[in-house]
């Protein structure tokens, strides 16, 4: 049977009982590991006091079989734990899967948690095995509209009220990452000073991060001032934040510039166009002064430039990327440099 990690640990609180086997699997480390421990408290209030754990990457199957195969000398029923890590089981281990989810008269419970399936490996043998006689969880990144949701049930687990502000900005801030986006509403457990968290108070509670700074620097930049972007740029680089970080926020801004630039050449209204594009009323004036200092060509360019500063953080290309993500960000701020950028960039 598939359950969603959102309802996997109500599913093991109903008291429906342990099923014989669980299979975790996907790249979201958070959700891995939360449905993990969710499975190990239900074996806790279950009775289960013994576990087994079993670390895949030696490989050594015989071992697992022999080892499952004696009775436990402290407790009648035990929880035995597989982990594959990045790696697949081989034909060995797949036997050994095998015979173990087809012994039905084991009263032990099996818990297996790789990090990531092939859709190949989906439909083996052994994953079918697990979906017919236990739970499958499968721990995916979420969508942008399941990521905020996620943010909301949480907070509200945490006894946070989350306004449609701030769950927009963490959602924009973790950019998908839960174990971020989980650590961020921990700090506003203890930083906030009422269970309706707005904005202000997010930004209020985050100011000491790194990654706000970020914000900062891209927001010096709309705002035109070139001396202190570069400086939070170099300062931020001393401190060891990576220029992907930067460059995706630099990069996100351009991208609503440039929108808001093309409905206001076709004749949309400067405020309808902000509105279309979801801007908060506290970044409306950064947004207008930035738009004033650039034509619709140049923030193309910008952003072309941004795309090609992307490919370059990741390996593509030649250049420094601090230099030219400084180079970018003071072309933003209206810096003389950016023509020379531009053409750089379009070599």
């Amino acid at each position: 049977m598939q359950i969603k990690p959102a309802k996997f640990g109500d599913h093991l609180t109903r008291g429906e009982g342990l099923a014989p086997c669980y299979l975790l699997w996907g790249p979201e480390p958070l959700q891995l590991q939360e449905s993990a421990d969710a499975v190990r408290a239900a074996a806790r209030r279950g009775g289960i006091a013994e576990r087994l754990v079993f670390e895949a990457a030696a490989q050594d199957w015989s071992a697992l079989r022999a080892l499952t195969g004696n009775l436990s000398l402290f407790a009648e029923r035990r929880l035995i734990e597989i982990r594959l890590g990045n790696k697949k089981p081989d034909k060995a281990g797949v036997e050994c899967l095998l015979a173990l989810l087809g012994d039905m008269t084991s009263p032990d419970v099996l818990l297996l948690t790789v990090e990531n399936l092939d859709r190949h490996q989906q439909t083996s043998a052994w994953v079918k095995a697990f979906d017919t006689r236990g739970i499958v969880v499968a721990c995916r990144e979420p969508e942008l509209p399941a990521f905020r949701d996620w943010l909301g049930e949480r907070a509200q687990a945490r006894g946070l009220n989350l306004t449609p502000a701030a769950n927009e900005f963490l959602a924009l801030r973790a950019e998908g990452n839960l174990l971020a986006a989980a650590q961020e509403i921990d700090k506003l457990v203890l930083l906030a000073v009422t269970p309706v968290v707005d904005v202000d108070q997010v930004l209020a509670a985050v100011s000491d991060s790194a990654r706000y700074d970020t914000f900062q620097c891209v927001d010096a930049a709309l705002a035109g001032s070139r001396a202190r972007t570069v400086r939070m740029a170099r300062g931020l680089r001393e401190e060891g934040t990576e220029p992907i970080v930067i460059g995706w926020s630099l990069n996100r801004e351009l991208r609503t510039l440039a929108r808001i630039a093309a409905a206001t050449a076709c004749g949309t209204t400067l405020d309808n166009a902000l509105a279309q594009q979801n801007v908060w009323a506290s970044r409306q004036s950064l947004i207008r002064r930035a738009l004033q200092r650039h034509t619709i060509a140049g923030l193309a360019l910008m952003l072309e430039a941004s795309i090609r500063l992307d490919q370059l953080i990741k390996g593509s290309g030649i250049g420094h990327a601090w230099d030219d993500l400084e180079s970018l960000l003071l072309a933003l701020a209206g810096g003389p440099w950016f023509g020379h950028y531009s053409l750089r960039f379009r070599v």
